[in-house]
């Protein structure tokens, strides 16, 4: 029977299904025992050649994609590379100019993991030209969110997404409470006039509270775009 299971999925694409197939097949082969040699060595031939017909199959497919992956990051070395000239040289250089390397590095894909501090370095970059561009500290900090989330989108890293997605709305609840505190803290408050010191500093605190709340909104904005 499992013998005809193998012969059964040895030439399927479906690769994560089979694979797990293929393992389970294999491990309970070693558990069922001894049979008549006069029949062992033929059907243990057969239910080899299966398996490894399979699972070479697989292994070109991922020797292949790996190839392809090393292309990837090999071309984004030498964007890198460009990227970073033209940070360091020019005087002068647009924000559109930075963002054409971002989408032209995006289009590239994903890297191998064990080559992935090379988005590490774009990221450190990316940090360098925002400096040099003079821009709105919260329009950077929001343009590194969406370069990260889209990194993690590149590398289909569902997880990673999901962690960041949680992380942003824990950080949205935390600041929803703490301007709810500052709120009930006012009436707390004697003589809570505006022109009170203590009164115009927790309106102050409010307000910072209020502009942060509205960066991490739109970050979760962003996110609630992006399928997970």
């Amino acid at each position: 029977k499992l013998l005809a299971i193998a012969e059964q999925i040895k030439d399927s694409d479906n690769w994560k299904e089979t694979t797990n197939e293929m393992k389970r097949i294999q491990a309970e082969w070693k558990k069922i025992g001894h049979v008549p040699r006069s029949e062992s060595d033929k059907i243990w031939k057969q239910f080899k050649d299966a398996c490894n017909h399979y699972f070479d199959r697989l292994h070109q497919i991922q020797d292949n994609a790996n190839k392809g992956l090393v292309e990837v990051f090999n071309q984004k070395k030498e964007l890198l590379s460009e990227f970073k000239t033209k940070v360091e040289e020019e005087a002068e250089f647009t924000i559109d100019l930075v963002n054409s390397y971002i989408e032209n590095w995006k289009g590239l894909g994903a890297v191998p993991d064990k080559m992935r501090h090379i988005e590490g370095k774009f990221s450190k970059v990316l940090d360098h030209a925002y400096k040099k561009l003079n821009m709105d500290k919260n329009e950077v900090a929001q343009l590194k969110f969406q370069n990260t989330v889209d990194s993690f989108v590149a590398q289909n890293d569902s997880r990673k997404l999901y962690n960041e997605q949680l992380f942003v709305r824990r950080k949205i609840d935390e600041i929803t409470k703490e301007i709810k505190q500052l709120e009930n803290n006012i009436s707390f408050i004697s003589n809570a006039t505006e022109d009170n010191p203590l009164v115009k500093n927790v309106y102050k605190s409010i307000e910072k509270h209020k502009e942060q709340l509205q960066i991490w909104q739109d970050k979760l904005n962003y996110l609630k775009k992006i399928e997970i």
